[in-house]
């Protein structure tokens, strides 16, 4: 199986949409049937939080593609920076690292940056 991975750095609410694009790209990936990582790191880890806006265009999709059972990590130090624990995190995303990321980059068949 193709082996993705999406490293998000934007915002959910940035207005360049970056967020947006990340969760659509990873929905369009998992109905080709690849296995998806989306990887979040500062700003882009705003996408987990819990109390991201009802009215966000990124939430329900993101909340979809939990529910579908998208892999999304979220960069340690961040966590530690938005001053949040693990349990902070919404069910299906999971505090990972920089080392993480280095070995997913190197499993990963396709990487997209944004």
């Amino acid at each position: 199986m193709v082996k993705a991975l999406i490293i998000l750095h934007a915002a959910p609410d940035a207005p360049d949409q970056r967020a947006l694009t990340a969760i659509r790209l990873a929905g369009a990936l998992l109905a080709d049937d690849k296995s998806v990582t989306l990887f979040l790191v500062e700003d882009g880890a705003r996408l987990a939080d819990p109390k991201l806006a009802e009215d966000n265009p990124c939430r329900a999709l993101f909340y979809e593609l939990l529910d579908v059972g998208l892999n999304v990590q979220v960069c340690g130090a961040t966590l530690r920076k938005l001053g949040w624990d693990e349990g902070y995190l919404l069910p299906g995303v999971h505090k990972s690292s920089m080392k993480a990321l280095s070995g997913l980059m190197t499993a990963a068949d396709e990487i997209v940056n944004l």
